[in-house]
């Protein structure tokens, strides 16, 4: 089926049938590098399999079992798809704005990959894919508090998972284990579902770092993830673009223009950051209820507990508004707080897709496209200066407000005598580099 197959897009690329050697060591190695194992057609549905996941429960153990692993060696991998500047849907035409119409159901997209340890103490920093390979907003940004990188259509690619798992997985995980004192070599399982950007478990392998992959059709029932994690996350980071919204000195529409890819990376930061330990800890009880037994909660009663605590916090953010989101029905919040629930991470491409892509590649946009041209003004690099006379201000303005706490205050007095030490280090380099300079 694969020659067939290969054949046909041979035709349609024009290249003539005596120019390939369509051999079975052509079609071994293409199965090979592409992990493709075999192809099962059956009878069954797609559906979760629930037999197939209980099935697997008892594998995993074995597993577990058989390599003697911890909670602390175990992860798990799961990309979402993030509508990053979308606002529920009548919060616009709310807001009295004519033009609001287009921007009601913004579709911009990032793809955000989310991991952690089933014990909960190690979340890997979120991996997240955008269009753009310099976004404008990112100009003067030296550290980002996620690891981005770009695809033209802000898909996960297998080339782009790979870099992520060599590049950014295995250094955080054994940077993990050597701060909990365990040896180099220690072994650590990445748990991924079956996404077609996944490579093949035998690309990802590095030393005693290896990937298992969960069988088709069971994400929704086992897949740690998949089980109230990643919808905590979006509460979250939903709820800290609310905030943004109500403190935003614009109207709706505005704001909804001006937050750019670089203030979603940070809410996806802090977003990440917000989840908590237990949360993490309870996703793994459908897989492996042995990880973290302490917990005497049913698995239903934690989902159903996270999803409400979430809408309520954020109801919290609404309903304190001054402006048309305080009338925002609670049903039409709840709707927006799952709105990217299924959206995809990976292209279906069709036949005429592969073909285009083959005949017509297109590169990285290297600016953000459409209307976020206009999103961010190019803004000079603030100086030493001004970031002081910023913060003396700040300090000042917390001092006399009895929102701060003398804790809260004395920090805020800690971050600026280590302001003052940065700077302090940066004009003795500045004066090193000067005695270099030609005369």
């Amino acid at each position: 089926m694969i020659v067939e197959k290969a054949k046909k897009f041979g035709q349609d690329l024009g290249v003539a049938e005596s120019e390939c050697n369509y051999s079975d060591g052509w079609l071994r190695n293409f199965k090979f590098r592409h992990g493709i194992r075999r192809l099962d057609v059956t009878g069954e549905t797609l559906s979760a399999n629930q037999n197939s996941a209980e099935k697997y429960k008892d594998e995993f153990e074995k597993i577990v079992a058989d390599n003697d692993l911890t909670p602390e060696q175990i992860y798990n991998a799961d990309e979402t798809g993030l509508l990053w500047r979308c606002l529920p849907t009548s919060t616009l035409a709310g807001g009295g704005e004519k033009a609001a119409k287009g921007l009601k159901k913004n579709k911009d997209r990032l793809t955000v990959l989310l991991c952690a340890n089933a014990s909960g103490n190690h979340r890997v920093t979120p991996f997240v894919i955008g269009k753009s390979a310099k976004p404008r907003a990112f100009k003067n940004v030296t550290h980002l508090p996620v690891q981005y990188k770009a695809q033209s259509n802000a898909w996960m690619t297998a080339a782009l998972f790979k870099d992520w798992f060599f590049h950014h997985f295995v250094p955080e995980v054994k940077e993990s284990f050597k701060s909990l004192g365990l040896p180099e070599d220690t072994k650590d399982i990445l748990l991924l579902d079956n996404c077609k950007a996944h490579p093949s478990v035998d690309e990802l392998v590095s030393r005693n770092i290896v990937a298992t992959l969960l069988p088709p059709n069971v994400t929704s029932l086992v897949q740690p993830m998949d089980q109230g994690v990643i919808q905590n996350f979006k509460c979250f980071y939903r709820r800290s673009f609310i905030q943004g919204l109500l403190n935003a000195d614009c109207d709706v529409t505005d704001f909804q223009k001006k937050f750019t890819v670089k203030d979603a990376v940070y809410a996806i930061a802090l977003s990440w950051n917000q989840v908590k330990n237990t949360t993490l800890q309870k996703c793994w009880r459908k897989l492996w209820l042995a990880a973290n037994p302490a917990s005497d909660l049913t698995l239903q009663t934690d989902e159903e507990e996270n999803h409400q605590d979430a809408l309520t916090k954020v109801l919290d953010v609404v309903r304190s508004a001054d402006n048309p989101l305080k009338t925002l029905p609670e049903d039409e919040v709840e709707e927006w707080l799952l709105i990217d629930e299924n959206e995809p991470v990976e292209q279906e491409l069709t036949d005429e897709d592969i073909i285009n892509i083959v005949v017509n590649p297109q590169p990285t946009q290297n600016l953000e496209e459409s209307d976020s041209d206009a999103e961010t003004e190019e803004k000079e690099k603030i100086s030493w200066a001004e970031a002081a006379e910023s913060l003396n201000k700040f300090i000042s303005f917390a001092e006399a407000s009895s929102s701060y706490s003398a804790s809260e205050i004395i920090d805020f007095h800690i971050i600026r005598n280590k302001f003052y030490t940065k700077r302090q280090k940066s004009r003795k380099q500045k004066d090193i580099r000067d005695f270099f300079k030609s005369k």
